[in-house]
């Protein structure tokens, strides 16, 4: 008989003894353990999902055991009552692997302490088997991935969560049956004390959030015969205190007073040879923000609301699903399949950039890459300023790709004295896809399309757009002044076709065989007091458009080839709450009386709104950071050699601006600070829109030249036309896009214009030499619809 040492130490109690002892009701546990897992593996049709090297301990010694103190109860109604506190703790996870392979999407670091409620009873829906509760508080807690001797980390995070009641049941779904969870309100609230690189914070986050819901688990995913599928309804709870806040040096970004929804198909995970499969036969969701702050903690933005649908799809030829494909490790591409140097010129192809961002990195290297593909059929964002609705509308996407993600070393400010040098590694390789935008509406979804998505051109976003991107990008902490981030990258865009300007029909204005390289340094994005700020330190591209088109994007008529190409030091943009406020529209006045007595049209536009603010500072030819040799220069071709029945470059007569340049005219002291400016004032306001000619319109509604638009109330629907409009006709005039736009520069200079016949080698000089001065235009542009 073997005698265990706590047996041996028992000794009977006396009577006596027994006198003075009382009964209390429930259990109580302290555990304490210290422990080492070699590996804990999910096994799926033979594949497995392995987590090595876990650890569980003290958090000041991870090899000391950690206290675990529990409270089981049965409550009068028969609900079991479980109480838990734990003491600080620490888990570790040194790899994670599938299949044992050679790659690990690196380490986790896991610090918290915390206490928790769970109660669990007898359901009050006799659908479900059970109901309960949830409760916990988790406080100093701090989350750590590293790779490759770098950490991303959440520092001092503090955590409160509620579910008030979740209900398990049986689901059905066709001949399958599994397990329903009814969500009534998951109710939670965070906060980081940082994001960090290393040791450096990118800034904190904060938010509550309250949901509810109910989800579906089936056995059974896309391949093999095992796996998880998962359907799934959640709602975001309206609610005035739901936000969400990122701070950069005391200042915000928030988001507040939202709601919406997500509907998830047949969520699918599988564990493959070599990764861990996710996919979904369709995501639908919308989502309404009715409070956006930036900086500046008096005028908001005003508020936005969109909505998407991905679902499975042909496009063409093909069929697009919506995937992704985990990897553990580092997957490179295959360099030789990448656009090089020799095919675009120096320092434009990917291959060259590639090579050298995975230089040093092996199959055993750390990180996590990525396949996926996607099919968004439809969505559209809207944007509310002042109860004034303007809706970007008909977006849709698809595409295929491969990325890298990893953390590592990089010097990111040539500065060896440096002590912080850890960045974000995102890869993108061959990532070939489209979108498209059908326009605007104005006032409400059964609004017709319009014009006006052209403006976001200046961002340099565009309509619509065919591409293939390779793109090498990474993310230091620190912007220009304490928190935010600092972003270093190589992107080319190669074959693309991009839209200009265009209609829902894909009819307008393309640029057609694009190749478009794009270098960032020290691309610099911080929030500030007075909003969102981006300091571009050095950037320069190359954009060769093999046909500027009208028309269809493969039919339509050519005007030729077009090559920009930029180099820009100390630009930068900067998006700032509230458009133009009170604004005089056809005359220069700052007052309604003012206005009126010039001819103009006074409009108070409200606090909210959106300032854009570009500056471009066009540098004189010279040096890249990386060596190459960049300018600024505009070259149109035409009338070129065709073989097959294609145009060949360089074959053609050259139209060449060559080096043009931004300066402040201060000779050889000046510093290049003004630029080239661009600042947009954008709000959605009431516009005048006059008919153009006696008689009915296109819709058959009667009235004469000159007269108003009005609406016949604020639905915005049917309308009829107005010689003078009262005050109160004036509020249902249609909205329109409004924008008040400013373009200024003091000193702006063409070295030399040149044009270059295909018969001769070098281009010769026309004029030697253009500058223009001291130029600053206003205009107020409202879009509507054409009528």
């Amino acid at each position: 008989m073997l005698v265990l040492p706590a047996a041996a130490g028992l000794k009977p109690i006396s009577d006596t003894e027994l006198e003075t002892v009382t009964g209390q009701a429930g259990i109580s546990i302290d555990t304490s353990a210290a422990l080492t897992i070699d590996e804990l593996a999910y096994i799926q049709d033979g594949n497995q999902l392995q987590v090595q090297d876990i650890r569980i301990g003290q958090q000041a010694d991870i090899s000391q055991a950690v206290l675990t103190r529990q409270k089981v109860d049965i409550e009068a109604d028969g609900t079991l009552r479980i109480s838990t506190e734990v003491d600080p703790t620490r888990v570790t996870v040194g790899a994670v692997r599938i299949n044992d392979s050679s790659g690990s999407v690196g380490q986790y670091q896991l610090d918290y302490s915390g206490n928790s409620l769970v109660r669990i009873g007898p359901s009050s829906d006799p659908d479900n088997y059970l109901e309960g509760s949830f409760q916990t508080a988790i406080s100093d807690a701090e989350l750590v991935w590293s790779t490759n001797g770098s950490s991303l980390s959440f520092d001092d995070i503090g955590f409160n969560a509620n579910i008030t009641r979740l209900g398990i049941g049986e689901a059905v779904r066709g001949n399958q049956t599994g397990l329903n969870f009814d969500l009534e309100e998951f109710a939670y609230s965070f906060s980081s004390g940082g994001l960090k690189l290393g040791d450096v914070s990118l800034g904190t986050f904060s938010g509550e959030l309250a949901l509810s819901g109910d989800a579906q688990l089936f056995a059974g995913g896309r391949l093999g015969s095992e796996g998880i599928s998962l359907d799934a309804n959640i709602n975001i709870l309206q609610n005035p205190d739901n936000f969400v806040r990122f701070t950069d040096d005391g200042n915000d970004l928030f988001m507040g007073d939202f709601n919406g929804s997500l509907n998830v198909s047949n969520l699918t995970l599988d564990i493959e040879n070599d990764s861990l499969l996710l996919g979904f036969d369709s995501l639908s969701g919308a989502f309404n923000a009715d409070r956006i702050m930036i900086g500046d903690e008096v005028n908001p933005v005003g508020a936005i609301q969109l909505d998407f649908l991905f679902t499975d799809g042909a496009r063409g030829q093909f069929n697009f699903s919506n995937l992704v494909r985990l990897l553990p490790g580092i997957h490179q591409p295959d360099f030789s399949t990448l656009p090089s140097d020799n095919e675009l010129g120096d320092g434009r192809g990917s291959r060259e950039y590639a090579q050298r961002f995975y230089s040093g990195l092996t199959d055993e290297s750390e990180g996590l890459s990525v396949i996926a593909s996607w099919n968004l059929q439809s969505g559209n964002v809207a944007y509310i300023d002042n109860n004034r609705t303007v809706i970007f509308s008909g977006f849709d996407s698809y595409g295929s790709g491969a990325a890298t993600l990893d953390l590592r070393q990089f010097d990111h400010d040539n500065n060896p004295s440096t002590l912080n040098k850890s960045a974000i590694a995102v890869g993108l390789n061959q990532v070939r896809g489209s979108y498209s935008i059908d326009g605007l509406k104005v006032g409400n979804r059964d609004a017709p399309l319009q014009g006006g998505a052209e403006l976001l051109l200046t961002l340099e976003v565009f309509q619509a757009m065919d591409f293939t991107l390779d793109g090498y990008t990474l993310i230091t902490a620190g912007g220009v002044s304490g928190g935010g981030i600092q972003v270093d990258g190589d992107y080319l865009f190669s074959n693309s076709n991009i839209g200009l300007s265009i209609d829902e029909n894909g009819q307008g204005v393309w640029a057609t065989g694009v190749d478009y390289d794009i270098h960032l340094r020290g691309f610099q994005v911080d929030v500030s007091d007075s909003g969102l700020s981006v300091n571009r330190t050095e950037q320069w591209s190359t954009m060769d458009i093999d046909d500027l088109r009208w028309g269809d994007r493969t039919t339509g008529t050519s005007v030729g080839r077009v090559v920009l190409e930029r180099f820009e030091k100390g630009s930068s943009l900067t998006i700032n709450p509230g458009g133009a406020g009170a604004v005089c529209v056809g005359a220069n006045a700052s007052s309604a009386g003012g206005c009126s007595a010039a001819g103009g049209r006074w409009e108070d536009r409200g606090n909210e709104g959106l300032t854009v603010a570009l500056k471009a500072a066009f540098a004189p030819e010279g040096l890249t950071s990386d060596g190459s040799t960049a300018r600024n220069r505009l070259t149109w071709e035409n009338n070129r050699d065709r073989v097959a029945g294609n145009p060949v470059n360089g074959t053609g007569t050259q139209l060449i601006f060559d080096g043009y340049s931004t300066n402040d005219g201060l000779g050889t002291a000046d510093s290049n600070d003004y630029g080239f400016r661009a600042n947009l004032n954008i709000d959605v306001f009431e516009t005048r829109v006059l008919k153009k000619s006696s008689g009915p319109d296109d819709l058959g509604i009667d009235g004469n030249v000159g007269d108003e638009l009005i609406y016949n109330d604020d639905s915005r629907v049917d309308y009829t036309y107005v010689a003078n409009p009262t005050a109160e006709q004036q509020q249902l005039r249609p909205l329109g896009f409004a924008v008040q736009g400013n373009v200024s520069f003091k000193d702006f200079e063409i070295n030399q214009i040149q044009l270059k016949h295909p018969d001769v080698v070098a281009p010769q000089t026309i004029v030697s030499g253009a500058v223009l001065q001291n130029f600053n235009v206003t205009t107020n542009l409202t879009a509507t619809p054409i009528r």
